[in-house]
């Protein structure tokens, strides 16, 4: 009898912090999306013609883009040795975003785009209630995959799946910028491009330069991983890119030791 008792009551309090964690689950994603969303927003206000002029020619590319075959798959039947090679086109304009956030970029992209959102800062296990947050500001797009992982490593997302890839204000912030481009370049369909924009080193003897190198340390421990002193120009120069087009510009609406920035596009 006691011990019914007793499996009773722990039932009740096991249904109860389940109900616990939940909520502050929520919570908790509700705080980060919208600390984000503020901080993003304020962001990108200051860098929109910028990102204007990133963006302008997306929409011409997606309908210019070829549909590009998916690398053949090649399959290992498991009672005989025979191989079946297989193939399948896609018609979907498919746009990764490493960093998604908030969804600040989405109006930026052509209406119908199928997207694929890394999130690499978010915990695994409460992205999709994040991600249920971040359709509200879709914009016409379609979000039909989520990855919550470290942009370092993209193996749940498919070679050559991508027609675009848009990183923003994320190079600064990864371990190793070189792994990340591989990824980059590997997810992207032949003649694929990706479109960027960091803020980086100002390689130029000046007041931000030495700053920036003063700071690069405190950022860096307590600006999660934040570097001011990367060139990120130089990685993405030997990443392999067939072409790569780029400028760097003074963001002077941002404080002076992020206001010097990079731009551009890269095609596979």
């Amino acid at each position: 009898m006691a011990a019914g008792i007793f499996g009773f009551i722990f039932y009740i309090f096991s249904l109860i912090w389940s109900l616990i964690v939940a909520l502050i689950g929520r919570i908790y994603c509700w705080i980060w999306f919208n600390i984000l969303s503020v901080n993003m927003v304020k962001y990108d206000k200051r860098i929109e013609e910028h990102k204007l002029e990133l963006f302008a020619d997306l929409a011409d590319f997606k309908e210019d883009t070829e549909v590009y075959p998916i690398t053949p798959v090649v399959q290992q039947s498991r009672s005989s040795s025979r191989r079946k090679q297989q193939t399948a086109v896609d018609d979907k304009f498919t746009i990764l975003e490493i960093g998604v956030g908030w969804g600040g970029n989405f109006r930026y992209f052509p209406e119908g785009s199928d997207i694929i959102a890394v999130e690499p800062t978010f915990p695994k296990e409460r992205f999709a209630e994040y991600l249920a947050m971040i359709h509200s500001h879709g914009h016409g797009v379609q979000i039909s995959k989520v990855v919550a992982t470290d942009p370092e490593d993209l193996s749940q997302v498919e070679t050559e799946t991508a027609d675009v890839v848009v990183c923003t204000k994320v190079l600064s912030n990864v371990r190793n910028v070189d792994q990340v481009l591989q990824e980059i370049r590997r997810v992207l369909k032949t003649g694929g491009r990706f479109y960027f924009m960091e803020h980086v080193f100002q390689p130029e003897r000046s007041f931000t330069h030495y700053t920036q190198r003063l700071l690069n340390p405190l950022q860096v421990k307590f600006g999660d991983n934040c570097h001011l002193t990367r060139e990120t120009w130089k990685n993405i120069d030997k990443a392999g890119f067939a072409e790569v087009k780029y400028k760097r510009f003074s963001a002077y609406k941002m404080p002076s030791i992020i206001r010097p920035h990079l731009m551009g596009t890269a095609t596979k």
